[in-house]
């Protein structure tokens, strides 16, 4: 399996209602935290993945076109950033 199979099932395993960090996923494949971002870059429109539940590690979203869809998307599973655009800690996967 490569590395970035586990890309793809990591972020898989991300589950609703939840969120986690560029750099805890790359952690969780062994890759260098650019990796990822480069990957999330490439994601086919069609993957189904989620990938909206990464955010940085601030746990704040940071700013990209998509932004304001991952929002929306993030809010439709009820995750909601406080007034400073912190997401909730207790939502972070994995724990």
């Amino acid at each position: 399996m490569t590395s970035k199979d586990v890309f793809y099932q990591t972020l898989a395993a991300v589950p609703k209602g939840y969120f986690t960090s560029y750099g805890k996923l790359a952690e969780l494949c062994g890759v260098h935290v650019r990796q990822i971002q480069a990957w999330l870059r490439t994601l086919p429109r069609d993957s189904g993945l989620p990938w909206y539940r990464i955010i940085n590690s601030q746990r704040k979203i940071t700013e990209h076109p998509g932004a304001a869809r991952q929002y929306q998307y993030l809010a439709e599973e009820g995750l909601l950033p406080n007034k400073s655009g912190k997401f909730p800690e207790e939502f972070f996967w994995p724990k």
